[in-house]
């Protein structure tokens, strides 16, 4: 049986590498026309509170996972309000 550590890892994983790409995109073009800044900030929120919620039981696969989100969002929020 795979301890449930591991699969909250790759989650972890999963879920901030996906935001890699569109970060990226977001400053290497500097086209932010496709991205809405209200979803973006509301998903900004969701991964701070996950963030919070993580610290507060100590469990370092939300932890982890959330502060690397809450980066890759805040990178492309910050590309949406630079490069309107």
């Amino acid at each position: 049986m795979i301890p449930s550590v591991y699969i909250g890892y790759v989650a972890a994983t999963l879920g901030t590498i996906c935001w890699v790409p569109q970060a990226w995109k977001a400053w290497s073009t500097r086209d932010t026309s496709g991205i809405s800044l209200a979803s973006n900030l509301l998903f900004f929120t969701t991964v701070s509170l996950w963030l919070l919620y993580g610290i507060m039981i100590g469990d370092w696969p939300i932890i982890v996972a959330n502060v690397c989100a809450a980066t890759a969002v805040a990178v492309i929020v910050a590309a949406k309000l630079k490069y309107k």
